[in-house]
């Protein structure tokens, strides 16, 4: 008997050790942060929670009725939770091919976002700082007036406030012009402001983060992106490269409208890929489902806190244009920080970006303090990709949401 009560303490021992073990822990040590996983669907929620994702459902469906939209994709996130992943519609019109969570499209100016985390997490290894100046890493940079270009910095060009013309040479990405020819013509261009002074939205500038990164690391700007944040949060279909997107087999097809609600499906085209940093990640709603819950921190053993929270400052006021002010209710004082632009919605702090891309939409937002967000992707340029997030965020603010939705576990 003695013996028995031996082997039975024994195994008892080691199914404790084992339970304890990090192998059958869903949480890491880090604060207790929840480990990227594999994402296949939403999961219960509150009672709450799945009445506002019910009535969003049903906003969508009316919404792609009403415009016979070809497809989109939601991902909603609450606390370290996906309460709702879903795709709608088709890949391609026409055709019978459905989107379904693991469907490709491009992301557009929310690619924006991951360039300011990478910087983010190279500047919390010490690797770069925020206020560097441009020429520590690219010497040959200079603008017409070369007082400017040698004091433009890092935070500079991620909040958008280089002081250079609006849209500098985007309209040469649009011509697919690669963007190391048209580096050398910053060279003949004139500020309109002093660095960190105004607002002036920007694409090829802002792509000279991947310079920054390169000359800082050795390693090129795309294989951090992957290594640093695709890899560690689990992005397994995302990717930030045409070739990429041209070779995968689940990828929704951009589309432009074609008249009496019709719309027809595009080829696919390499614009923007080489200006990365502004315009090249392509992404599954799956993918943007873990970006969202890395966002609201949680996953600080890969992206800690201060990487992200500098990001979301307001580095500078902008312009609120006329479909903000149509979409939005309730809308406060529009502010850009580093890749986000930031405003306040029913007097609480938004982080938001869109993206467009030729026949393709993303729209993408998330309160920090709420540990909330939203994240819609489009295969076309529909009036719904204008609505979809502000709609988003009244049913939320009319709902049970806040403090009740906060005590969820």
């Amino acid at each position: 008997m003695d013996i028995l009560r031996k082997i039975v303490l024994g195994f008892t021992l080691i199914a404790l050790f084992l339970i304890a073990s990090p192998i059958f822990n869903s949480h890491s040590d880090a604060g207790n942060a929840i480990k990227p996983v594999k994402i296949t669907g939403s999961v219960a929620s509150s009672a709450s929670m799945n009445k506002l994702v019910y009535d969003y459902d049903t906003l969508i469906r009316s919404s792609i009725q009403e415009e016979n939209i070809p497809g989109l994709a939601v991902a909603i996130i609450r606390n370290n939770r996906v309460v709702f992943l879903k795709g709608y519609g088709v890949k391609e019109a026409g055709g019978s091919d459905s989107i379904d969570i693991h469907t490709i499209f491009r992301l557009g100016s929310v690619s924006k976002g991951f360039a300011a985390v990478l910087a983010g997490l190279l500047v919390e290894d010490k690797t770069i700082s925020w206020d560097d100046d441009l020429v520590k890493y690219i010497p040959d940079f200079k603008l017409k007036d070369t007082i400017f270009s040698n004091h433009i910095t890092i935070r500079h060009i991620l909040s958008q406030t280089s002081g250079l013309p609006m849209h500098t040479y985007t309209d040469m990405l649009d011509y697919n012009v690669p963007f190391d020819q048209i580096k050398p013509l910053l060279a003949t261009v004139s500020p309109i402001a002093p660095p960190g002074k105004e607002y002036s939205y920007q694409n090829v500038v802002y792509s000279l983060i991947a310079d920054v990164v390169k000359a800082a690391t050795s390693t090129d700007y795309n294989t951090l992106v992957r290594n640093r944040i695709f890899i560690p949060l689990y992005m397994q279909d995302a990717s930030i490269d045409y070739e990429s997107m041209a070779s995968a087999t689940d990828v929704a097809k951009p589309h432009a409208f074609a008249g009496s609600m019709h719309w027809k499906a595009m080829k696919l085209n390499n614009r923007y890929y080489s200006a990365s940093p502004a315009s090249g990640v392509n992404a599954s709603i799956s993918d943007m489902a873990q970006w969202l819950l890395a966002l609201v921190g949680n996953y600080p053993e890969f992206i800690p806190e201060s990487s992200l929270t500098e990001t979301y400052k307001p580095e500078i006021v902008t312009p609120i244009r006329r479909h903000y002010r149509h979409n939005w209710k309730n809308l406060g004082e529009l502010y850009y920080g580093m890749g986000w632009r930031i405003f306040t919605c029913n007097g609480k702090k938004i982080i938001y970006h869109g993206g467009y891309v030729k026949g393709y939409r993303a729209e993408i937002a998330f309160s920090y303090e709420e540990k909330t967000g939203i994240a819609v992707l489009f295969n076309s340029s529909c009036r719904f990709a204008n609505k979809c997030v502000p709609e988003f965020w009244e049913l939320y603010f009319a709902s049970d949401a806040g403090a009740p939705f906060l005590a969820e576990k």
